[in-house]
């Protein structure tokens, strides 16, 4: 009896750290905001784990490796392309992005980063602009090749696959898009509006809609603001199930899978929208089954 309670008083010393809090994920972002809130809230809800938030905007050290190291954790969730450029550099510890519109151009072989791009993979794109506009053959888009040209031929690939022609138009700066939606065919079923901050400058926006009104050309686009704005449909993530997606590949890190293993993979879910009022000024039936869900 005296043996037992001497273990027990050994142990009370002692703690075991249990399973839900012996594993340390750092979230490391540029400032802090809602969308990386709901991806935080979304991958705790998955991953468990202990999770800490650096943001690098109220950090007191000028080296954001240096801070992070400091953290010393087993995992880091970098949120955003400024977090993702800086934490790199790091290459002992697993790191999982997320919230980044074009990794591509940031990440090179490094066998320790693996993560979601904010794009949902072309096919499922092209697939639920085809269920609502059915007849869809042939769709344009201008865009800059260094920051979205890894995601085009993605998406051209997948067109061809499709039935789809993909006509595409090249673009270094916000100012030639105006010139650019002038070469694109005028009989193109829709426009797709890629998240290129190049064509994305409200000049570039305003020129976009006014060649839509003008053509009659729908514009399909990755965020419910154009909408708003002329826009005729919207695919648009909802960060909290890309958190839960980067816990399912935060569950796979921690259970001993090679993060070089883990594809880079792209959002698995979107929210169709509709804007009824332009579909309406375009003269487009829609089709209300295929409004219910996303890809």
């Amino acid at each position: 009896m005296n043996y037992i309670l001497f273990i027990l008083a050994i142990l009370a010393l002692f703690p075991i750290a249990s399973p839900a809090t012996a594993w340390d994920v750092l979230v490391v972002q540029k400032y802090r905001a809602k969308p990386y809130a709901d991806v935080v809230r979304g991958f705790e809800s998955v991953a468990g784990g202990k999770t800490s938030v650096l943001t690098l905007e109220e950090s007191s050290d000028e080296d954001p490796v240096r801070e992070t190291r400091r953290h010393n954790p087993d995992l880091i969730l970098a949120l955003g392309a400024d977090a993702l450029s800086k934490v790199r550099k790091i290459g002992n510890i697993p790191i999982i992005y997320c919230m980044v519109l074009n990794p591509a151009p940031l990440v090179g072989n490094e066998d320790n980063i693996t993560g979601i791009s904010m794009n949902v993979a072309p096919e499922k794109q092209l697939a639920s602009l085809h269920k609502v506009l059915p007849d869809l053959k042939k769709i344009g888009t201008v865009y800059n090749p260094g920051k979205s040209g890894a995601f085009l031929e993605k998406a051209r690939v997948a067109a061809q696959k499709t039935g789809i022609r993909l006509v595409s138009v090249k673009v270094e700066q916000a100012k030639d898009v105006p010139r650019a939606l002038e070469c694109l065919p005028q009989d193109i079923d829709a426009y797709w509006m890629l998240p290129d901050s190049t064509v994305t400058t409200p000049e570039a926006v305003e020129a976009l809609i006014l060649f839509s009104i003008r053509t009659k050309i729908p514009v399909f686009t990755f965020s419910d603001k154009y909408l708003r704005l002329g826009a005729f449909m919207s695919l648009e993530l909802n960060t909290f199930d890309l958190g839960k997606q980067a816990g399912e590949i935060a569950k796979q890190i921690r259970s001993g899978t090679a993060t070089e293993t883990i594809p880079r993979a792209f959002a698995n879910q979107a929210t169709i929208t509709v804007n009824h009022a332009v579909a309406a000024k375009l003269g487009i039936s829609l089709n209300g089954s295929a409004l219910n869900n996303g890809p």
